[in-house]
């Protein structure tokens, strides 16, 4: 393990040194497995450099948000959050995990909010978030619209088994 994060490191010092998109595309391509393979506090390290010099592509910033969350740094991840532009599904649904898990106070933008309504209809994960965050809030009728759309989402799920043949 030890010799795979120093070939990692020589690796990546050189990516650095070269200069155009194809390096930056090497350099994130090496960053991501070093976060598949548990190099958190490296890869978050590496990103904030980078990010002194330059803006994060979306890719960088999802990872940069994926090592917050998973490191737990809460207040960074908060005050990261509001500067960010685009936020793409897979953030949305991170920054609404990130608000359950670190039992601070945060007051959810109605843009935020928004987002994470415009993910009901495709993703089952949106739908538990939105009810585990405004529980108090969900009328009943509402309710019985997930439960309705909890069974559409098993019947997907039904028809791709069928189709995988298993």
């Amino acid at each position: 393990m030890k010799s795979k994060l120093v070939n990692f490191l020589f690796v990546f010092s050189l990516g650095f040194c070269s200069k155009g998109s194809e390096s930056e595309k090497k350099d994130f391509k090496v960053l991501s497995e070093a976060f598949r393979l548990g190099h958190i506090s490296f890869v978050n390290s590496i990103l904030k450099e980078k990010k002194e010099e330059r803006e994060l592509t979306e890719g960088e910033l999802t990872i940069y948000f994926k090592t917050l969350f998973y490191s737990g740094q809460w207040k960074e991840f908060f005050s990261e959050w509001s500067l960010v532009k685009h936020k793409p599904p897979e953030m949305v649904l991170l920054y609404f995990k990130a608000l359950l898990l670190s039992k601070d106070t945060i007051s959810v933008s109605q843009e935020d909010e928004v987002k994470l309504l415009e993910l009901l209809p495709v993703s089952p994960e949106a739908c538990l978030l939105y009810l585990k965050i405004y529980k108090k809030k969900t009328p009943s009728n509402q309710k019985k619209i997930f439960s309705a759309q909890s069974k559409q989402f098993q019947t997907h799920l039904d028809r791709l088994h069928k189709e995988l043949g298993e």
